[in-house]
């Protein structure tokens, strides 16, 4: 525990403040000072945000070696536990030749989690990640076995589809599954499903052998080419990652419109070379084309999978919903998008 310790010491002391480090380890001003004097042991959650598995020395060496020839990174963002069945279809899906697996947990905010695993996996040079939730059952080769975790009775060619080799077949850089919310009237968990009856009618009909285009698809399985993250990058450059090693923000909610149209707007304003009343007007406009592509695209109060995908759609990358691969959804049981 002393060089975890040692870690967190080291991260606490670099804060100009007391209170900046306190503010950063979400603890109160005296538990910083009592950690920094030793007289309070440091809590694993404060450890969980400075830890780099890149410092422990050997690791980035194993983990190279790992992602060697890997074409598919599996990224599993996790807060406390996972289910049997998740566990027996990931372990099914799994195959350690052709794919690496990074894990985080602990965190209540998911998208901070989804933000770190991104971040990991584009210091890889992996070409595909897909994200699995730690609540879903995954077509993984046994149609049995999947029918029997998830009380289907889905046909074999469709409940016998491997998750991966499937997303993949489909040549795109973002592609989900159909599943739906986990409780009795959730809906299928993409776009037009959400807001159309007729559409919610149709997934509700499932498997169909098609991907459809869609303005969102959940992430509970979502296949994403590793260009998706850096195209968001290049177009919202501050969501991006930056020089002191901070991870980028592809899943945050936030009003990413807004705020790059306000940055646009102040340096029209800041610019001498431009009259008055023309700066005025320009600021204007640049902060009533924000406010509408805010309400169009990242208006708070949308899920971290819906930020994403529309921010995805925005740097020039299509979100598509696998119709044919249907996941289960675990809540009091596992739900489905064609069974009540």
């Amino acid at each position: 525990m002393s060089y975890l310790r040692e870690l967190v010491l080291q991260k606490l002391r670099s804060f100009p403040t007391v209170g900046e480090a306190a503010e950063f380890f979400e603890v109160s001003e005296q538990l910083a000072r009592q950690w920094d004097a030793g007289s309070k042991p440091v809590s694993l959650a404060a450890v969980e945000r400075v830890f780099s598995v890149d410092a422990v020395p050997g690791v980035k060496e194993t983990e190279s070696a790992m992602w060697e020839g890997r074409q598919v990174c599996i990224l599993l963002p996790s807060y406390k536990t996972t289910n049997p069945r998740t566990e027996f279809s990931l372990l099914n899906l799994y195959d350690r030749t052709k794919m690496a697996v990074m894990l985080d947990f602990g965190d209540a905010m998911i998208a901070h989690s989804r933000n770190k695993l991104a971040d990991r996996f584009l210091k890889s040079k992996i070409e595909w990640a897909l994200t699995l939730d730690d609540d879903m059952v995954f077509p993984f080769g046994n149609a049995p076995l999947y029918n029997s975790f998830c009380r289907s009775t889905l046909s074999e060619s469709f409940a016998g589809l491997h998750t991966v080799n499937r997303l993949l077949s489909h040549g795109k850089t973002l592609v989900g599954a159909l599943y739906q919310g986990r409780w009795e009237h959730g809906k299928p968990v993409y776009a037009e499903a959400y807001h159309n009856k007729e559409e919610e009618a149709y997934a509700r009909k499932a498997p169909h052998d098609l991907i459809k285009p869609t303005r969102w698809v959940g992430t509970g399985c979502l296949l994403i080419h590793r260009s998706v993250f850096l195209d968001i990058e290049t177009h919202f450059p501050h969501l991006a990652r930056n020089k002191d090693g901070d991870y980028g923000h592809w899943f945050t909610p936030s009003e990413h419109d807004l705020k790059e149209s306000t940055q646009n707007a102040l340096e029209v304003l800041d610019d001498p070379t431009i009259s008055e009343p023309v700066r005025i007007a320009k600021a204007r406009e640049l902060i009533a084309r924000g406010q509408a592509l805010s309400r169009a695209h990242s208006s708070l109060g949308k899920g971290e999978d819906v930020s994403f995908c529309l921010r995805a759609a925005q740097s020039g990358h299509q979100p598509f919903v696998d119709m044919g691969l249907v996941c289960g959804h675990i809540g009091e049981h596992v739900f489905l998008p064609n069974k009540r």
